[in-house]
């Protein structure tokens, strides 16, 4: 009884894994690597297109495996800034980004972060823009501005250059309940 037990839990056994290997190829034939996590490989389920993230279509398994001149920065930042923000960015907000992975990030999870951060912050790009516009905005409404917010608040920095004055226009709002 004990040995037909066996026997028949192997067939079982046998069967099931059969019947993933033919029926669900791609599950069980698909290798994993860090090559799919960095877009490095072409994809084995169409998911992604190589290269997309920015890094060369080389197979390379790990960011240290890639020189950071290959890495083609404006696809990779805008792909995290989209990713991040939901947008494509402004000229402005682009250049900024690709600056700073230049500069110091060097990598398209430490950009990721970085910009986690700022959107956290409602912030989305140069501080020189964004800091006014974000510090202004706590000062009046007692809290950072969403994103939405800190997008229209920033296109008016053009027409209220000084701090003084776009607090001014915000603090109007406010009065107002004009929302944006």
């Amino acid at each position: 009884m004990k040995g037909k037990t066996s026997r028949c839990l192997l067939l079982v056994g046998v069967f099931l894994f059969g019947l993933l290997f033919f029926v669900f190829p791609q599950v069980t034939l698909a290798h994993r690597s860090g090559c799919h996590n960095l877009h490095t490989c072409p994809s084995d389920t169409n998911a992604y297109v190589c290269g997309d993230l920015g890094y060369p279509c080389d197979g390379a398994t790990t960011i240290k495996n890639i020189a950071k001149a290959a890495t083609v920065v404006p696809l990779a930042v805008e792909k995290a800034f989209f990713d991040t923000f939901g947008r494509k960015p402004t000229n402005l907000e682009s250049d900024y980004w690709k600056k700073r992975f230049r500069a110091e990030k060097d990598s398209v999870y430490k950009i990721r972060r970085a910009m986690a951060w700022h959107k956290l912050k409602g912030l989305t790009g140069p501080p020189a823009v964004t800091t006014i516009v974000a510090d202004s905005f706590n000062k009046v409404y007692g809290r950072y501005p969403t994103i939405s917010e800190n997008q229209y608040w920033t296109m008016r920095v053009k027409d209220k250059p000084t701090e003084t004055a776009i607090r001014d226009t915000m603090l109007f709002h406010r009065i107002n309940d004009i929302k944006h």
